[in-house]
C-alpha cells in the first residue's frame, strides 16, 4: 500500500487516540492526532478499531478525561475514519497476544505494512510474531524518527 505522506502508514492504539484527545499542551498523542486529522500521518484502520475507538471514547470515565462533548467524541471517529486507509483482512493472523483485543491492531499492521503506535509496547512483544516484520513504536520513538510539522 504506497502513500505520498512523508511518514509510514500507523495503526494507532486505543490509548493513544485518548492521550491524544485529551489534548494537552505538549502531549505527544496530541501532535500524532493532530498529523492524523491534518494529512500528515497516513493512518490504517479497519471496521474493528473504529468501533473500539468509539466505545472507549464514549465511555463517561473517558468523556471526563477528554472533556469532548458525545457529539465531538463521534465526529473525532467519522474523521478518523474519512481519512484513513481501511484494510480488508482477508486472513487474521492472530499473533496471541496477552491481551486478545490488541491482536486487531496487528492484524491491520500485517495487512497494510504499518507501524504501531502504542504507549503499551510491552502489550505487543510476543517471540512467535517477529518474524511477521511489523514494528511497533511509542508516539516519542515515531516522532522522533519521522518529525512532522507543528500545527499554527
Amino acid at each position: 500500500m504506497a502513500s505520498a505522506h512523508k511518514t509510514p502508514l500507523i495503526v494507532m492504539d486505543t490509548n493513544v487516540l485518548v492521550a491524544g484527545a485529551c489534548r494537552r499542551p505538549g502531549s505527544l498523542a496530541c501532535r500524532l492526532l493532530h498529523g492524523v486529522l491534518e494529512g500528515q500521518i497516513p493512518l490504517i484502520l479497519t471496521p474493528s478499531i473504529a468501533l473500539e475507538y468509539q466505545d472507549v471514547l464514549l465511555r463517561p470515565g473517558v468523556l471526563a478525561l477528554t472533556k469532548l462533548t458525545h457529539a465531538q467524541s463521534v465526529d473525532l471517529v467519522a474523521d478518523l475514519i474519512a481519512l484513513s486507509y481501511q484494510v480488508q483482512l482477508d486472513f487474521v493472523w492472530r499473533p496471541n497476544l496477552s491481551d486478545e483485543a490488541d491482536n486487531k491492531f496487528v492484524d491491520a499492521a500485517v495487512h497494510g505494512s504499518a507501524i504501531i503506535l502504542t504507549y503499551n509496547v510491552d502489550h505487543y512483544r510476543a517471540p512467535d510474531i517477529k518474524q511477521y516484520g511489523w514494528a511497533v513504536m511509542t508516539p516519542r520513538e515515531f516522532l522522533t524518527r519521522y518529525p512532522i510539522e507543528e500545527a499554527h
